[in-house]
């Protein structure tokens, strides 16, 4: 991620001030250690990952998968790490914890951006915020699954210059 979409994403945490906070595609953990620096008060982040053996729908994103997913936050105490077969494809809400943010930037086929927001949804607190990666990536099916939910009346709100984008849960939600 580009060293401006992560400051912008870390903005965009911090208008929620979340004590929990989860992540769809970990990957390395380099944007968990971001957050947890500059977001004050995260009390519990949850990283979700897959193995390395894991095959995207998407075949462009076969090599995303890292031998190690979230080494460089395992050793934070407020760090979870969640590595299932499928990711977050193999996660119901039971699963998880309501959270305050959530920051999807897995497997970014149809299927797998349309489960994570709907978990995401059922998750975040009202007052939370959903984020979005690669929103302007063309590859990837992000864009498409978005416009569709916008076209279905969701208030998704595109970060102009950047590949993110969101969503804040109303507080009457």
């Amino acid at each position: 991620m580009p060293d401006q979409d992560l400051e912008t994403l870390i903005a965009l945490i911090r208008t929620v001030w979340p004590k929990r906070v989860i992540e769809f595609g970990v990957n390395v953990g380099r944007t968990a250690k971001a957050i947890m620096a500059h977001v004050p008060g995260i009390e519990h982040y949850t990283g979700i990952d897959v193995p390395l053996s894991y095959r995207p729908i998407l075949r462009l994103q076969d090599d995303n998968a890292v031998p190690n997913p979230g080494e460089m936050v395992l050793a934070d105490p407020r760090f979870e790490l969640i590595v299932r077969p499928r990711g977050s494809l193999d996660l119901t809400v039971a699963d998880l914890e309501p959270c305050d943010a959530v920051f999807i930037d897995g497997d970014h086929g149809c299927a797998a951006v349309l489960h994570d927001t709907m978990l995401a949804r059922a998750l975040v607190r009202p007052g939370g915020m959903i984020i979005w990666h690669d929103y302007n990536n063309e590859p990837v099916d992000v864009k498409n699954v978005l416009d569709e939910m916008c076209q279905a009346g969701a208030l998704i709100h595109q970060v102009l210059n950047s590949w993110l984008a969101f969503e804040r849960k109303p507080v009457d939600a």
